[in-house]
């Protein structure tokens, strides 16, 4: 049985994959004080004493939504030195599959339908953005790290400020819905992640970067009058600001090269079913006890 080192497994995605992960592979989810990835030695340590077949990276510093980290100013270099860790330690395990962003391809402007060869054309002017750009290049020089680059992507635990969960909490509570502006985004329900991250581990890969998408766009607007029809809600939905943000949407042609052609991504209908029913019972569980 293959030996998974899952990084980052209490945060959403890594929260969402591991029961599937579970149930193929020997999965390892060292808690914090079991493995310090901002230490070299200790990571060196860990990954000579398990063995390890591939690791999912999905940790991802962020002070926003996670309340133990407290030094917002640090992000950028924490993510770089995980990174790092693992890329100089490539020789102790099989490979690592991380999750990129679209903003590695520069957010100041239209991403629309984007391509994986346009990747590096822009620098990012955010410091997300430019760190999972040098981690891609960093990856395209690699023997075994490969890119997954994830655009939009929701499911069970998502934080309160992500639009799927907003709106859906604004329907439960019968609030307003707000929209800041209308946006055209791609979208992707977690448990789709967790199959292709599973297909890829017993694959071997033709490149080291991949669009995780579904490919298809989808307006904030649209989503939210979806999530009112399904929930029978009688919630306004308010736009803020007039026009249209800048577009979030990837091609994920190279992708559907390379998984099973029977491989089919939950339509946003279900998956906004599927978040409905989680958040009735996360919600009036966590407000009513």
């Amino acid at each position: 049985m293959k030996k998974i080192l899952l990084i980052g497994a209490t945060g959403f995605i890594g929260r969402n994959i591991l029961p599937l992960l579970q149930t193929k592979y020997s999965v390892y989810a060292p808690a914090r004080h079991e493995l310090n990835l901002l230490d070299y030695e200790s990571v060196k340590d860990y990954l000579r004493s398990h063995n390890i077949d591939t690791i999912i990276q999905s940790a991802n510093p962020n002070p926003v939504k996670n309340a133990l980290e407290d030094k917002p100013e640090t992000m950028f270099e924490d993510s770089m030195r995980i990174f790092m860790n693992l890329y100089l330690l490539q020789d102790y395990y099989g490979k690592m599959l991380y999750f990129g962003s679209g903003a590695e391809y520069g957010k100041a402007r239209d991403i629309s339908l984007a391509e994986e060869i346009q990747v590096g054309r822009i620098v990012p002017s955010d410091s997300y953005g430019l760190a999972k750009l040098w981690m891609n290049e960093l990856a395209k020089k690699s023997k075994n790290i490969y890119n997954l680059r994830i655009f939009g992507c929701y499911g069970p635990y998502d934080h309160e400020s992500k639009f799927l969960t907003h709106v859906i909490r604004c329907c439960l509570k019968e609030e307003t819905i707000t929209i800041r502006q209308n946006c055209i985004f791609d979208y992707m329900q977690v448990f789709d992640l967790a199959k292709i991250v599973s297909f890829f581990i017993e694959r071997n890969m033709r490149y080291h970067d991949y669009n995780v998408c579904t490919g298809i766009p989808v307006s904030l607007y649209d989503i939210a009058a979806a999530i009112k029809q399904q929930m029978h809600s009688s919630s306004p939905i308010v736009i803020e600001k007039d026009g249209f943000n800048k577009e979030y949407t990837g091609s994920n042609d190279r992708l559907l090269e390379e998984i099973p052609f029977d491989f089919a991504f939950t339509s946003i209908t279900n998956g906004i079913q599927i978040q409905i029913d989680f958040e009735r019972k996360y919600y009036y569980e966590k407000t009513c006890g």
